[in-house]
């Protein structure tokens, strides 16, 4: 159902969870723009397996324990670190769900997926359907 990393530079925890069927993705979007959901919410399409947002994610925590971040939050940062462009807009818009996915991955660092679970109306299953 879900899948948790220890980021090896900083020691947080990077929680991943992959939802399908989601019917309420405009509504997740911006509860994110909005910062009332603490989580990043990833394209499940360009992910081919989790352990890539495991490595975008230490970086994003070491680039904020080092006080160096490109983006204003660690959620951002780790959509950043996804891409291979260096324009922070087109990271997002390429890596950040858009209103019509039904699939998703929902990340959170140093927290569970509770309140993910109570926000996205779809089904949660095993990260191995993801490949």
């Amino acid at each position: 159902m879900q899948v948790e990393y220890e980021l090896g530079s900083t020691g947080d925890r990077l929680i991943v969870g992959y939802a399908s069927n989601v019917k309420n993705t405009p509504a997740i979007r911006q509860a994110v723009l909005d910062g009332k959901f603490d989580a990043v919410v990833v394209k499940s399409s360009l992910v081919p397996d989790p352990l890539i947002l495991a490595v975008a994610a230490n970086k994003a925590s070491l680039y904020k324990s080092r006080d160096c971040m490109r983006t204003r939050s660690i959620q951002t940062e780790i959509l950043y670190n996804l891409s291979f462009s260096t324009n922070i807009s087109h990271s997002l818009k390429t890596f950040g769900a858009a209103d019509d996915d039904r699939q998703i991955l929902v990340c959170a660092i140093n927290k569970d997926l509770q309140e993910a679970k109570e926000l996205v109306e779809g089904d949660w299953i095993s990260l191995e359907s993801l490949q």
